[in-house]
């Protein structure tokens, strides 16, 4: 291989990786999923490009291959075999190779970062090198900072935030807020190792920016494990002080610190009901609920564990725990609202990988942090000259790093852009760990260059140079043809179908017609981002608010076509309860023009209770197909057994009482409604009908209370209005009747008229 062609392949990758740094400020908002979505398309483009420059390097130069036999690199491989592995004995193949398109994490993008490691862990061999890859990613921390700023302070060319705390470019302030701490330990390793002053200044500044952003997006789980590897680097300075009395005098005022600030965090869980709280920065405000969701989180995690104990070795396959979710859901969840009650992740990394991929794969998830902390550490024990002694500092660094990793994603799980900065952390951790004399100013490898083998091991290389040719044109005429069609096929195909999505949601606002064409292009071809483009299609037929101006043709073949496609969905991924909920629910609204379709719902519904026996939602469902049937009294028994998995769910209650009324048992549609509002639950739209219900038991109170909302929330509603009317006269309260008379007769003063000889009727 010439010289040139070598420079291209490496500045190629140069270049790529670097733009890969900077792939965190990404935003397209074009797609669906705009925070994660295009990120992950291009990132995983880059890599396939700077894997063909790498492929030319690693066939025709044994220099650019990697060191299987590295811990670090060993782990990892041994890691991503496990992830395939279980993927073909998991329950859906397609989504843990493809993921979805809100998490974009599937094992393809995996390998693509497994794939990034080892061109980093192969092609770059100087400090030089690395110190320009951590500056230009600590350069794109500092933009995507000034963007959450931004954002807070109103510019309106930003994307509009309206979470109290900071989220930025990655679009949650758990994501930015890891995204920052990594960003802090790669200050302060080019603190420890930069040689210039100045190098040292900005490093400094870096680390208190990111630290700002740490506090702007008020992560309990990311302050907390900062914290504690903070506490953890800090001692291991103050140990290594070399006067005994002034390292007895620092660990006295380190012990001090940490009782303040260990008071401090107690003293703030004392302070939740005091005013000052409310007036508080955010940051504060989160520490004071330290534990707001840790219940919560402990009962997605026991879901995880029963589908651990039901499949242990390979668990369920990646990305499948909303199928073990949703076989093991607990009811409580819907007390706690809808979006509340889907889960496609245990937000514990360990509880994911133990149920996702078994007891092997997290062993060997382990292995790869065992042998992170073991090659590092193992660095720090040896000493091999003075100038060392800052790369062991620097290691001690990165070990900090990533023990906080792994301690917060026990509250989370992993994401795209700080999934960049992991990956790029573990190469920068082989090439720490595996240049035992770096000269920091020269950026080379002084072992190599006093080694008086290399002369003879480079003979050697040259010699299996010839045993490991491949010819060229074969290589060039292979990646011609692969290269376009993976980056075409995995990456601009489902980018495009996105975003075709997303201009058929905005289009369909305009005209319905055009919006629906556009849907089935974005359906054209069989794709992974389908089922959310799906979803997004039924909720614009569904929720579409002029749906009694419409064609009722146009209207039609939205439905039928939202129907086929969840058909398909259910055909697809024949695991997931969601898509089996959402066509019962297409097929209970079809069934207006086509009963056959209530069948059809029966089965499905019937299917999701299997898949999930205690989700409520299904069983509301299911009741509403009964009900469409006339068939009362099975609807009122699905839904009581919704009721009875949890009777602390006033949803569950309130259900009950929308059967009983349609049934025409308005006593025990009152008992349910009673009880729904007693445990605080109250949902519009019916509020007429729970009126008349009270009515014809003369609990004239209750019914005054609905008919109020009935009238405030549908004032051009004629039937509810003079309906509220008849039911004022008959609990004698003739004054709000005539207001109500007085107001309608200018809409509809027919319609008055004979509400007024009701009324007199009705009072003789």
């Amino acid at each position: 291989m010439s010289k040139i062609s070598e420079k291209i392949c490496l500045t190629i990758i140069h270049w790529g990786s670097c733009l890969i740094l900077f792939l965190p400020l990404l935003v397209y908002q074009y797609t669906l999923y705009p925070y994660i979505f295009g990120k992950v398309i291009f990132f995983r483009i880059l890599v396939e490009i700077i894997f063909a420059a790498w492929l030319f390097l690693a066939i025709y130069n044994n220099n650019y291959r990697p060191n299987w036999r590295n811990p670090l690199i060993f782990s990892l491989t041994i890691f991503m075999g496990v992830l395939v592995l279980t993927t073909l004995t998991g329950v859906d193949i397609s989504r843990s190779f493809w993921s979805t398109q809100e998490r974009m994490t599937g094992v393809l993008t995996l390998f693509h970062f497994y794939a990034w490691f080892l061109i980093l862990t192969s092609c770059f061999k100087k400090w030089q090198d690395w110190r320009k890859l951590i500056w230009t990613s600590l350069i794109c921390s500092f933009f995507i900072g000034l963007y959450g700023l931004g954002q807070k302070f109103g510019l309106k060319f930003l994307l509009k935030e309206n979470n109290p705390q900071m989220t930025a470019t990655l679009g949650n302030p758990i994501f930015l807020a890891v995204y920052a701490m990594l960003h802090i330990f790669l200050s302060g390793l080019l603190i420890v190792l930069e040689k210039i002053k100045l190098g040292k200044i900005l490093s400094f500044l870096s680390l208190l920016f990111n630290l700002t952003i740490i506090l702007f997006a008020a992560s309990r789980g990311v302050m907390l494990t900062f914290g504690l590897s903070f506490i953890l680097f800090f001692g291991y300075l103050i140990l290594n002080i070399r006067p005994k009395k002034l390292r007895l005098i620092s660990i006295s005022i380190f012990i001090l610190l940490m009782l303040v600030v260990v008071s401090g965090i107690f003293f703030l869980q004392t302070q939740k009901e005091k005013p000052w709280i409310y007036k508080a920065p955010v940051f504060i405000m989160r520490l004071v609920y330290l534990t707001g969701s840790a219940s919560e989180r402990t009962i997605v995690w026991q879901a995880g564990w029963q589908g651990f104990k039901e499949k242990p070795i390979l668990g369920w396959g990646w990305e499948n725990y909303n199928i073990i979710f949703n076989k093991y859901y607990n009811p409580h969840y819907l007390s706690l609202g809808q979006e509340n009650t889907w889960f496609d992740r245990s937000h514990n990394q360990v509880v994911d990988l133990l149920t996702l991929t078994g007891g092997v794969g997290l062993v060997a998830y382990l292995a790869v942090f065992t042998s992170i902390f073991w090659l590092l550490l193992n660095k720090k024990r040896h000493q091999y000259t003075n100038n060392t002694r800052m790369t062991q500092t620097g290691s001690v660094l990165l070990a900090c790093m990533f023990l906080a990793y792994f301690i917060q994603n026990l509250t989370v799980f992993d994401t795209p852009a700080p999934l960049i900065i992991f990956y790029f952390g573990l190469a920068l951790t082989y090439f720490i760990t595996t240049n035992k004399d770096l000269d920091i100013n020269k950026g080379l490898e002084k072992s190599e260059a006093r080694n008086p083998k290399s002369e003879t091991n480079t003979k050697l290389k040259n010699q299996n140079l010839k045993l490991n040719n491949f010819p060229l044109p074969i290589l060039i005429f292979l990646i011609i043809i692969f290269l376009p069609w993976s980056i075409y096929k995995f990456n601009f195909e489902p980018f495009i179908q996105s975003k075709a999505a997303v201009t058929g949601i905005s289009a369909s606002r305009v005209n319905f017609k055009t919006g629906l064409d556009w849907y089935k292009k974005s359906l054209a071809n069989p794709v992974f981002t389908n089922p959310e483009v799906r979803t997004q299609l039924a909720k614009t037929i569904v929720e579409f608010p002029g749906q009694s101006n419409l064609d009722p043709a146009v209207l039609q073949q939205g439905k039928e076509l939202v129907i086929k496609e969840f058909e398909k969905s259910v055909q697809e991924h024949p695991q997931d309860v969601r898509n089996y909920l959402y066509l019962g629910q297409l097929y209970n609204l079809g069934s207006k023009y086509n009963k056959e379709y209530l069948d059809k719902a029966e089965v499905v519904l019937k299917k999701a209770t299997e898949l999930s026996p205690k989700r409520q939602q299904i069983y509301f469902e299911l009741g509403k197909t009964y009900l469409y049937k006339g068939e009362y009294g099975k609807a009122v028994s699905a839904i009581q057994e919704a009721v009875n998995f949890d009777d602390k769910v006033g949803e569950s209650y309130w259900n009950l009482a929308q059967a009983y009324l349609i049934w025409g048992k308005n006593k025990e549609a009152t008992d349910a409604i009673n009880k729904a509002r007693e445990l605080g639950y109250y949902k519009e739209g019916i509020d007429f009908n729970i009126a008349k219900a009270y009515a014809e038991i003369k609990d004239f109170g209750n019914a005054f209370d609905f008919c109020s909302r009935a009238i405030r929330l549908q004032p051009d509603n004629l039937t509810s209005q003079l309906g509220c009317a008849l039911i004022y006269a008959k609990g004698g309260d003739q004054a709000t009747v005539q207001q109500i008379l007085n107001k309608m007769e200018s809409i509809n003063p027919q319609a008055v008229a004979q509400a007024r000889q009701l009324i007199e009727q009705q009072e003789k």
